[in-house]
């Protein structure tokens, strides 16, 4: 009987250092989608009408010709369990917002069911949009809408000011013409608590009945194993390496990075 004990813990104890040293398998990073052809606002959901589209890329497309800078709505409709901040930092880093020299990127991120919004600022414009000013604009001009479900609204009085902000800090004007666009068409935490007790409850039960043997395997086999790094710059654009292409004639995005600055809240 204690044989079959001790076999059935160093199974379950095998499979579970494996998921341990597999991060991909034990709590993946959030699913980020494409962007949408319309680049500047990318609307999973159909929240937004056509009129603010136009008014958004039109806008988008201004202060990128001006500046250089390149400011983002993504409206989705759940995270699926994952926290605000995580999420937008990980959709900046995979889509690259911004140029890669000056990391002058904007991405405003709204979750229509959890209610919640995240603005994620890149390191370069840091300076334009700081943590306060995005979080006061957030409030004074979006969330009164977005409680009367006017995300509309919202959305065009935050994405204004925040270009005006961009604009002053390269010394530029807007004229925010309005062109007709033809495109085709924190429970986590506590889980990973609990994975992490039946890791070290199970890493005793091999040092008692195993003499850690199966420990010393895994840790050797991380020692020889050079992975950990996460996946390099590419086509997909991450670590910086931006979306390039699009079939809008936007062009794409340029590699910029953020640097975890900007403002979290909800309605």
């Amino acid at each position: 009987m204690k044989t079959i004990y001790k076999t059935t813990a160093i199974f379950l104890l095998t499979i579970l250092l494996v998921l341990c040293f597999n991060p991909t398998m034990v709590k993946a990073k959030p699913k980020i989608p494409a962007p949408t052809n319309l680049k500047y606002v990318n609307d999973y959901t159909n929240t937004l009408n056509q009129s603010s589209k136009d008014f958004l890329v039109s806008v988008g497309k201004e202060v990128e010709a001006k500046t250089g800078a390149q400011a983002v709505v993504v409206v989705i409709n759940s995270l699926e369990g994952y926290d605000i901040q995580s999420y937008a930092y990980e959709l900046f880093r995979q889509w690259g917002i911004g140029s890669r020299e000056e990391n002058n990127g904007l991405l405003i991120l709204i979750a229509i069911q959890d209610r919640k919004w995240k603005v994620e600022v890149g390191i370069g414009l840091e300076g334009a949009i700081t943590d306060i000013s995005s979080a006061r604009v957030m409030e004074e001009y979006a969330v009164p809408y977005f409680k009367e479900n006017n995300y509309d609204e919202g959305i065009k009085r935050a994405y204004s000011v925040y270009a005006d902000s961009i604009a002053k800090e390269y010394g530029v004007s807007l004229e925010k013409n309005i062109e007709e666009i033809n495109i085709d068409n924190d429970d986590g935490d506590l889980s990973g608590a609990i994975f992490l007790l039946i890791i070290m409850f199970l890493t005793l039960i091999d040092l008692i009945f195993n003499r850690g043997r199966l420990l010393r395997f895994f840790l050797r086999l991380i020692a020889s194993n050079p992975r950990g790094r996460g996946p390099r710059g590419g086509r997909g654009g991450f670590g910086g390496g931006g979306y390039s292409g699009g079939s809008s004639g936007f062009g794409g995005f340029g590699g910029g990075k953020s640097g975890g600055g900007g403002s979290t809240g909800g309605w």
